[in-house]
């Protein structure tokens, strides 16, 4: 099991896009896959389909300290997915009221472990974990990584963006070095207006600083990506032949590709 959080401290950044289509594409290519909504805001939540406050079990539950009556299992709140009749997706939604989980774990003992052993004692087994993460490094990020074993940062090819890129990266090792814990962290460029010379030109300096962290797969700016999330629905099944389909595609074969690559390094 591969469990990846999709993280970066600035929001606009397509995180949400980025998990809701990578994953239904992944689920698409045999995976079994499990979306967890960890931002209060619940935007993968809302981009599958559901009104959030309508739900009355979320991830809130899962992370209640444990003598809490509201605490459930991570299986408890799972919601299987029925997009194109596939039966591969499940979603642990949020809603609003996950707004207050950083006071109210912000007292416990062990805080950072709650999203981590929830996940290890999870009875239903998934070949993917996709943790979406809120725009900051509270405690919600610092228990998706502590959770997870990689990290998926997503940036748009901007000025700006490079700098808060290593800034982004720098916070991470030090969280993992607290934590004790190994990441490996890749970074997929999104939104990107490949005609822009600008953008070819940001993309090419991204690749200098960061080619071997980097994605080879170009997520380009599509319209069809926000009007898919308006929808309740994953490009793939909305458009599968637009840009931004055909994109994430390429990204969860690419994802793939690793899995033969650890195989490979197993063997020898």
């Amino acid at each position: 099991m591969r469990i990846i959080s999709i993280a970066n401290q600035k929001g606009g950044v397509a995180k949400t896009t980025t998990a809701i289509n990578l994953g239904a594409s992944l689920a698409s290519l045999g995976r079994k896959v499990l979306l967890i909504d960890l931002d209060p805001q619940a935007h993968t939540t809302l981009g599958l389909g559901f009104e959030p406050d309508s739900l009355s079990k979320t991830i809130l539950n899962v992370l209640e300290p444990h003598r809490s009556k509201n605490r459930l299992k991570l299986e408890e709140i799972i919601i299987k997915l029925k997009v194109n009749n596939e039966n591969n997706l499940f979603l642990a939604p949020s809603n609003i009221d996950f707004a207050s989980a950083e006071y109210r774990l912000i007292d416990q003992i062990g805080r950072e472990d709650f999203l981590s052993s929830s996940i290890r004692e999870c009875k239903v087994p998934f070949d993917y974990i996709f943790i979406d993460c809120p725009p900051s490094l509270g405690i919600l990020t610092v228990n998706a990584l502590k959770a997870c074993d990689e990290v998926i940062i997503p940036m748009q090819p901007h000025y700006f963006a490079l700098r808060g890129i290593e800034e982004f990266i720098e916070t991470t090792e030090i969280v993992r070095k607290n934590l004790n814990h190994y990441l490996k962290i890749n970074i997929l460029i999104t939104i990107a207006d490949t005609r822009s010379n600008l953008a070819k030109e940001v993309i090419a300096e991204i690749k200098q600083y960061f080619s071997d962290r980097l994605f080879k797969t170009i997520i380009r700016k599509n319209i069809t990506l926000v009007e898919a999330s308006s929808q309740g629905t994953p490009a793939l099944h909305y458009s599968p032949n637009s840009h931004g389909a055909i994109d994430y595609y390429k990204l969860a074969q690419e994802v793939i590709s690793f899995e033969k690559e650890e195989i490979s390094a197993g063997i020898k």
